[in-house]
């Protein structure tokens, strides 16, 4: 299979070295490359930085894409993981991984997400109690890591780019069900999540960003009978 990595690279290169080493040695044979945007000469933001590299992949070739925050390290056998759970689902458009705290392994902080307004609300365990260890369909997962298969772009299209920084993901989980097609927590494809700019308070100009993102989904879905819907537990 060919697999692009797109990563939205801002501030920290210690993050995204770890992130580069930690896909330099994952155990498989997938023909794996990345694509960077650099939003520290160009910020663009989350968004469009996902965009162009869906644009990059969208050549007819490559089979999946991973959307992958800087700060999230792929464990050795993710990827032959996440690709196996995505051939076994064809209708799954997005596949959510689980991440793990890099402070604590044994803390799950996204084993899905439930409520996605006003706030985003991740599922959370610990691999010591068995926590997250079944494979779900989810309303939305978080788009720190995720898999997106490529042959359903024409349905989905890209993210919508009134978003700038979060709820993109969400609403693109949202957008994926409304034509269909399925979005699901995938139990075995492990990445440790640090935790990074969209997490923790930045400047003004960012909280006043993350606001608008908010105030747009809200006006976008909150009201709609279908989100309602798309809100309820899938199983």
């Amino acid at each position: 299979m060919n697999v692009g990595v797109i990563i939205p690279v801002y501030k920290n290169p210690k993050q995204l070295e770890r992130c580069l080493d930690a896909i330099n040695n994952l155990e498989t044979e997938h023909d794996v490359t990345v694509f960077t945007h650099d939003n520290n000469t160009d910020n663009i933001g989350f968004t469009k930085a996902i965009n162009l590299g869906l644009a990059h992949y969208n050549d007819g070739e490559t089979d999946y894409t991973v959307v992958l925050n800087q700060d999230c390290y792929m464990k050795p056998d993710f990827m032959d993981e996440a690709i196996k759970f995505m051939e076994e689902h064809p209708k799954c458009f997005i596949g959510g991984a689980k991440q793990l705290s890099d402070t604590d392994e044994d803390l799950i902080i996204h084993g899905g997400c439930t409520q996605a307004f006003p706030n985003g609300m991740h599922i959370y365990g610990r691999t010591s109690q068995g926590s997250c260890a079944k494979d779900k369909q989810m309303p939305w997962v978080n788009g720190a890591c995720m898999v997106v298969n490529m042959k359903h772009m024409p349905v989905v299209g890209n993210m919508d780019e009134n978003f700038y920084l979060i709820c993109s993901d969400s609403d693109w989980c949202y957008a994926a069900r409304l034509k269909g097609l399925e979005v699901w927590y995938m139990s075995k494809a492990t990445v440790i999540h640090e935790g990074g700019v969209s997490t923790k308070r930045s400047s003004d100009t960012v909280e006043r960003l993350k606001v608008l993102d908010a105030v747009f989904f809200k006006d976008k879905w909150i009201g709609d009978g279908c989100f309602r819907e798309l809100s309820q537990e899938v199983f």
